[in-house]
């Protein structure tokens, strides 16, 4: 799993995609980092575009979900983006109030 991150004005914005190369400790680490500097960024709202993402490993699932509580006792949203059913079902043992928000459409 690749992440790119951008930061907009009202927004930190983190793409997932696909990795070419094997998934290793490597992308988890990347996404610590790229998390990391989401929470110190200051933004409201965090949002985590999963639409170049055919699966969402499961140590990358456990980070987010990590993160969600942490960004939640500040008043910060994570949002994940547009996904598909292999990436939501990775949360559909979660509740709902517990899970990181999940919305339909693309961050603008």
């Amino acid at each position: 799993m690749d992440v790119y991150h951008e930061i907009l004005p009202d927004r930190y914005v983190l793409l997932l995609a696909e990795s070419a190369s094997p998934a290793g400790g490597s992308a988890a680490d990347t996404l610590a980092r790229c998390l990391s500097q989401a929470c110190r960024s200051g933004k409201t709202s965090v949002w985590i575009d999963c639409s170049r993402l055919h699966h969402l490993p499961a140590a990358a699932r456990d980070l987010l979900m990590r993160y969600q509580k942490r960004l939640g006792r500040r008043s910060v949203r994570l949002v994940l983006g547009p996904m598909s059913a292999a990436v939501r079902q990775a949360f559909a043992d979660i509740a709902p109030e517990a899970r990181p928000e999940m919305a339909e459409e693309e961050p603008a």
